[in-house]
C-alpha cells in the first residue's frame, strides 16, 4: 500500500477531500493530510485546522511525514506546495470545475506530474501534456456513507443546489407548486443521505455539460434519477431508461415527474438499477483504486514545471498563488527574492490577489 500526502481544505465539509482521506484508509493506504492553517464557523459549527505554511517545500512535506510515495492534491484551495519541479516522488491534481477558469486550471496542472478530472469533455484541454498523464475519472461518492438509510421517502421530488440559473428556478417553481419537494440550497455533506434517502424522484439540473456529484449520490441512496440530457459522458456510464431518467425539455421533465409519481413500481425498478449499478462499477473506493494505479504504473518526473525555466517556474507559481488568494505568501516570497525583477512580480501578484480577496470576501 502507498503513503500518500493528501493536500485538500479539511475545515471545509462540502469537497471530497476528507471522503478521499477515510476511502484512501479504508483501502489500506497511509495517509498524511496537508492543509493550510485554517478557522470555518458556520451554522453555530466551528473546525479549526492545523496546517503548514501555504510555500511549505514537497520535500519537508515529506521529511514530516515520514517519507511518502504520492502527493495528492485535490482541488481547491489546499496546499499546493513549492518544488514540485524537482518533487523526489510522483505528483497529481484533481480537478473539479474545468468547465470553470479553464486557462488557471491548466496552469495549476502544469506543476503536477498528472492530472486527473472529473468531466470528459474538458479532458481535450489537457491533451498537449505527455501521453497517459492526463485521465477523466468521474465522480463517485462513498457509498458506505451515502446510502439508502431506509426512511419512509415523503419527499416526491428532491433537489440539491442554489437555483443560480433561469432554468433552475423555472422548474423548481413549477415542481414546487405540484409536489412536495426540498428546500433548493447547499446541503452539508451528512444532510445529503437523508435527503436522497427519503427522495422518490432526484432531479439534475446540471449547468453545464458534465456529470455532477448528485447522479451518483441519487443512485446510491435509492431514489430515481431524472437528469438533463446531454453528451456528458453519463452516456459510457449508465443507460437511459434502466438504471435513470433522462429529459430534453422542460414539458419532458415535468411529463416525466407526473408519470413516474403515479407509476411507483417502474420508478422503484429503475431506482433499484440504478442503485445496483453503482454499487457494482462506480464507488469511491474504485475510483482511488484506479487513481493510485495510474499514478504509480505511469511515467515519472512528466510534470510540465519539471522542464521549465526558473523564471517561467516562478511565474506560474505566482500566478497560482494569486489565484489562490495567497497574498501574504507572495509578499514573503517577495521579500525573500533575491533579484529584483522576480521580487517586483510577486507584489504586483499579492496586489492582485489582494484585489480578489476583497471582491469575492475571502
Amino acid at each position: 500500500m502507498s503513503r500518500i500526502l493528501l493536500s485538500y481544505p479539511g475545515e471545509y465539509d462540502t469537497g471530497e477531500g476528507v471522503h478521499y482521506a477515510r476511502v484512501l484508509r479504508r483501502l489500506g493506504h497511509h495517509v498524511h493530510e496537508v492543509n493550510i492553517p485554517a478557522v470555518r464557523g458556520s451554522n453555530g459549527r466551528r473546525s479549526v485546522t492545523a496546517g503548514y505554511p501555504s510555500d511549505v517545500s514537497i520535500d519537508e512535506l515529506i521529511r514530516e511525514a515520514g517519507g511518502a510515495d504520492v502527493f495528492l492534491y485535490v482541488e481547491p484551495m489546499g496546499i499546493v506546495p513549492r518544488g514540485l519541479e524537482s518533487s523526489p516522488i510522483p505528483t497529481a491534481c484533481v480537478l473539479s470545475d474545468t468547465h470553470r477558469n479553464p486557462e488557471a486550471r491548466r496552469m495549476l496542472a502544469s506543476l503536477f506530474d498528472y492530472v486527473v478530472v472529473y468531466h470528459r469533455n474538458h479532458l481535450e484541454a489537457y491533451r498537449d501534456r505527455q501521453p497517459g498523464t492526463a485521465h477523466w475519472v468521474p465522480y463517485a461518492c462513498d457509498t458506505d456513507r451515502v446510502r439508502d438509510l431506509g426512511v419512509p421517502r415523503d419527499i416526491e421530488v428532491a433537489f440539491v443546489g442554489r437555483l443560480y440559473t433561469r432554468e433552475r428556478r423555472r422548474i423548481m417553481r413549477a415542481l414546487t407548486a405540484r409536489y412536495t419537494t426540498t428546500e433548493p440550497r447547499t446541503y452539508r455533506q451528512d444532510e445529503i443521505p437523508s435527503i436522497y434517502s427519503r427522495a422518490r424522484i432526484v432531479i439534475d439540473l446540471p449547468p453545464g455539460d458534465y456529470i455532477p456529484f448528485r447522479v451518483f449520490e441519487a443512485m446510491s441512496c435509492g431514489a430515481m434519477l431524472l437528469t438533463k440530457r446531454m453528451p456528458s459522458g453519463i452516456e459510457e456510464l449508465f443507460r437511459e431508461g434502466e438504471h435513470y431518467e433522462a429529459f430534453s425539455t422542460e414539458r419532458e421533465l415535468l411529463d416525466k415527474v407526473e408519470r413516474y409519481i403515479k407509476d411507483d413500481e417502474a420508478r422503484a425498478r429503475i431506482a433499484a438499477c440504478g442503485y445496483a449499478e453503482v454499487q457494482q462499477r462506480h464507488t469511491l473506493a474504485q475510483r482511488l483504486t484506479d487513481i493510485v494505479e495510474l499514478i504509480e504504473n505511469g511515467s515519472r518526473a512528466c510534470a510540465p514545471v519539471r522542464s521549465m525555466s526558473r523564471a517561467e517556474r516562478e511565474v506560474t507559481y505566482a500566478r497560482v498563488y494569486e489565484r489562490m488568494g495567497r497574498v501574504e505568501t507572495l509578499l514573503r516570497l517577495a521579500t525573500e527574492s533575491a533579484d529584483w525583477a522576480t521580487a517586483s512580480w510577486w507584489r504586483w501578484y499579492a496586489c492582485r490577489s489582494f484585489g480578489r480577496r476583497m471582491l469575492l470576501g475571502w
